[in-house]
């Protein structure tokens, strides 16, 4: 199906149903079809046409889902942008999409000046304000559109934007075909069949945010926005209560804090009956925790990548603690049993540095081909080469099967850390870090927290006579990279450890720091 039906055909069935809900109102698929259909007639006015990329730059609220909307109803790629990051990671963004309209929310104004520079045609803000357009504006004045544009299914849907080895954010091509063919679109059973559907919009600019937003309205559902981003844990129980959520999608630092509030236990959770958790690995004390939490929920760990489109494994969680089996706690699941979130299995292969498969159980890296992943990087071609190879998209994660076909991640191959669910690349960080004038070498690598999740970690030697603290270091990083990808934690040392070659040798600085542990994630 084309995201451009999707809307058109749950108004059209369940036209009284509530469609968005945040803390200033509620509107039902009728008001929100009505509103899209002005705005996109506000677009088509500007002359924006098929192809053409429009910026969303702001914390999810039902004006965003408008304006991406409006954008996939005439025919424009959204391009929606994660407003946690630094201004000039959000520059380089708009520089690559090339947007020729950015729509951004009161709370990002402050960022228009540093884009202003930008051959960005239209500055559209969300409500009202100072700016000469906004969607208020389109909404108010502009008639519905005619007629929504028929997109061809292997045209560019959607692009997402995820870090880039050497610093440089990649846009991530999906099509409508590929959407059509991520779990829960259930092309079979058609577009609103599940009215009941409640789901919490975490974030927008995510993989996680555009599968939540799309399929929820596939399915005739309402997206509920929280009162604030980021999102906290206490409201994230809040809406659970106060809406009855049956389904909850999270990633795994999120869903600690949610086990780990005060007074968990005495809260009315028993409407949820499904957990999903990604982003990072949660160990058997967590889910243990969690069952005893939430008694009516399945809860399920899945594997993902951007690139992959949707889940390429999950594991059930629940099922692992009735057949005994606590070992598999540490696998991703069996990507065989994809089918049974309606999505069809990846082909999985592990292989080794020269391409051939590895015997079953030993570690090499996870490649997978399938009808969800990705068309390729925006504008990227070199990237995108890398990436996907005969059909085959290579993750740069490491893992080995079992011999009942579960999966492990055991590493990482390419360079980075998860933090909150978010990639941080290590190349990146230590482009900015060695422009600080103290250092004189500096490593960045992913060590473990005490409980689930990983940090950033600087590894740095310094120039004769230099000092340096984690405070003054967190200090510079500032306005150059986002909060989330600030180091944590700052390690002073001599020389970095080097390869036979010379090169940077990332596996021993790594070393002593995962002692003791199976993998080399957390």
């Amino acid at each position: 199906m084309l995201l451009s039906k999707i809307l058109p055909k749950a108004a059209q069935m369940h036209p009284t149903n509530d469609a968005t809900k945040d803390k200033i109102e509620t509107l039902t698929y009728e008001q929100l079809f009505n509103k899209v259909n002005r705005v996109a007639q506000g677009f088509h006015d500007l002359a924006i046409k098929p192809g053409d990329r429009i910026a969303l730059l702001s914390h999810p609220s039902p004006y965003l889902a408008i304006a991406e909307l409006a954008a996939v109803a005439i025919g424009a790629i959204p391009v929606t942008i994660f407003p946690g990051l630094a201004a000039n990671e959000i520059k380089q963004i708009v520089q690559d999409a090339a947007p020729v309209a950015l729509v951004y929310s009161s709370e990002q104004s402050q960022l228009l000046e540093s884009l202003s520079s930008l051959p960005i045609a239209h500055f559209i803000s969300c409500r009202s304000d100072h700016s000469p357009l906004s969607l208020q504006s389109f909404i108010t004045d502009c008639p519905s559109l005619s007629e929504w544009h028929e997109a061809d299914l292997d045209d560019i849907a959607l692009i997402i934007y995820t870090g880039g080895t050497t610093g440089r954010s990649k846009g991530v091509m999906h099509s409508h075909r590929h959407i059509r063919n991520w779990s829960f679109m259930n092309l079979e059973r058609g577009g609103g069949h599940h009215p009941t559907k409640k789901s919490i919009v975490m974030n927008q600019a995510h993989l996680t945010g555009q599968f939540i937003l799309w399929t929820t309205l596939y399915e005739g559902g309402c997206l509920i926005y929280p009162n604030d981003y980021p999102v906290r844990a206490e409201e994230v129980v809040d809406i659970i209560e106060r809406e009855r959520i049956k389904y909850l999608g999270t990633v795994g630092l999120l869903f600690r804090d949610i086990v780990h509030l005060e007074n968990i236990k005495s809260r009315s959770l028993h409407s949820i009956e499904g957990i999903s958790c990604g982003g990072a690995p949660i160990n058997e004390k967590l889910f243990h925790q969690a069952l005893d939490i939430f008694p009516n929920a399945q809860i399920t760990e899945v594997y993902s990548q951007t690139e992959s489109g949707q889940f390429i494994s999950f594991l059930n969680i629940n099922q692992c603690f009735h057949a005994g089996k606590l070992n598999r706690l540490l696998s991703v699941g069996n990507p065989a049993n994809m089918p049974f979130l309606g999505q069809k299995a990846f082909h999985i292969r592990i292989i080794d540095d020269l391409g051939h498969d590895v015997k079953q159980g030993e570690t090499g890296e996870i490649i997978c081909k399938g009808d969800q992943i990705m068309l390729g990087y925006w504008n990227n071609q070199e990237e995108t080469n890398k990436t996907l190879r005969n059909g085959w998209l290579y993750t740069g994660d490491l893992g080995r099967f079992d011999e009942d076909g579960y999966l492990y991640l055991m590493d990482r191959k390419k360079d980075i850390i998860i933090v909150d669910g978010s990639n941080v690349y290590c190349s990146e960080v230590e482009e900015v870090l060695s422009k600080h004038p103290s250092i004189l070498e500096v490593a960045v690598i992913g060590t473990p927290m005490s409980d689930d999740g990983e940090e950033v970690t600087a590894v740095v030697s310094l120039k004769d006579d230099s000092e340096l603290t984690l405070g003054d270091l967190k200090l510079f990083c500032l306005e150059q990279i986002a909060e989330f990808k600030i180091p944590a934690r700052l390690e002073i040392v001599k020389s970095l450890p080097r390869t036979s070659v010379g090169k940077l040798n990332k596996s021993e600085l790594r070393k002593p720091y995962w002692l003791g542990r199976t993998r080399m994630i957390n």
